[in-house]
């Protein structure tokens, strides 16, 4: 019994000992951000943000200096990605990780000039997450967004994923581009960030994402819309993460503002001498937040004008966003081609091959019913 307790002892002990080859966790560096850009001689240059924890939650007050980020950019120029990243790990006395980085930013000349070869060696990189968020940045010196200091986030690069979880775009990830750009008909959207967002913030850095940078199929960026377009743009393909609704009522001399939700989308197409039509018709229901008209919307029938003409308003709206990607841009991002391809499959094959130079003449009908479920305790205006 003794030798047989004494060999379990040393069996343990011996358990206990762990891997000799094993890295252990204060030998990894961890890349948390990664900024990437065209270079000269069509080189890649990238930016890795670095997580430093000794700085990380040090702020003015604090044992800290209040200038420590919680991070170092570290940057390399090669001919291709990987070769610019094994560049940077040679500058780091510690072994990359780069299985916690949050977000990826890519400046504007690298997006037009396509950007399909970075999305290759990214999915061909066991270490990779697909949920990671990928930004477009735009203005002058867009490197900068590794570099800025946000009063919420000791990291610029949570910031940014967490400013686009909480906006109305919601959050992209490189899945969901991924996915966009191999389908045959759809092209992919990310959301845009702008330098002078940052650069007119002084007294804490942060910064607005309200607007799509959309790519043509050759993943190139084909265009950047505005704000309102891009919001009418996210609506129609259900991608909106929340919509408030601000409309002029007319009759009422006044505005209304509500909140949508239970958002849906129906696409219809049709065929008919080869010409193609879509038929949107997007639903929901609103909840009155503030009524700034002349009407008592307790009343059925004010409530019925508010309705018709904010269902109208919108209509115009959705429409008017989506005629301006088809005459400017002429990227399918709303996935009229998909619809076709399922609805009319024999037809769909003999567009396909020129789906490009077919999407900009469609016409599109779009019908919006908006119905208002909650008014308040209170119909009138205050």
């Amino acid at each position: 019994m003794k030798r047989l307790t004494a060999a379990g002892i040393v069996l343990s002990v011996l358990l206990l000992t762990g891997c000799w080859d094993r890295t252990e966790i204060n030998h990894y560096a961890f890349w948390m951000g990664t900024f990437m850009d065209r270079a000269k001689d069509n080189e890649i240059r990238v930016s890795a943000q670095i997580a430093v924890p000794s700085q990380i939650g040090f702020s003015e007050g604090s044992s800290g200096s209040g200038e420590d980020q919680g991070s170092i950019v570290v940057s390399a120029t090669a001919p291709t990605l990987l070769a610019s990243c094994q560049l940077i790990q040679d500058k780091l006395p510690r072994r990359l990780f780069i299985g916690h980085r949050r977000a990826v930013f890519i400046g504007q000349s690298l997006a037009e000039s396509g950007i399909r070869d970075l999305m290759d060696m990214y999915t061909r990189n066991l270490e990779t997450s697909f949920r990671t968020s990928v930004f477009i940045v735009i203005g002058e010196k867009p490197e900068r967004v590794l570099e800025m200091k946000s009063p919420f986030e000791p990291l610029s690069s949570s910031a940014a994923v967490d400013i686009e979880k909480y906006s109305k775009n919601g959050d992209k990830s490189f899945r969901d581009f991924i996915v966009a750009m191999k389908n045959e008909t759809t092209c992919p959207v990310l959301s845009v960030i702008n330098t002078a967002d940052i650069e007119n913030k002084k007294a804490g850095q942060v910064f607005e994402i309200n607007r799509l940078a959309i790519f043509n199929k050759k993943t190139q960026l084909a265009g950047i819309l505005d704000p309102e377009d891009s919001l009418m743009a996210l609506r129609v393909m259900a991608r909106l993460n929340q919509h408030i609704v601000t409309q002029y009522i007319s009759k009422g001399d006044g505005y209304v503002t509500l909140f949508e939700s239970n958002q849906r989308t129906r696409i219809q197409t049709k065929i008919e001498g080869g010409q193609v039509s879509v038929h949107i018709k997007l639903t929901g229901t609103g909840t009155l937040r503030e009524n700034r008209t002349k009407f008592d919307l307790l009343d059925s029938k004010a409530l019925a004008v508010v309705q018709k003409e904010l269902n109208e308003g919108l209509s115009k709206e959705v429409l008017k966003s989506i005629n301006k990607v088809q005459s400017t841009y002429g990227t399918d991002i709303f996935g009229f081609g998909d619809a076709i391809h399922q609805q009319h499959p024999g037809e769909w094959q003999k567009l396909k091959g020129n789906w490009e130079q077919t999407f900009p003449h469609v016409k599109v009908f779009v019908d919006v019913n908006l119905h208002i479920v909650r008014i308040g305790a209170q119909g009138s205006p205050t």
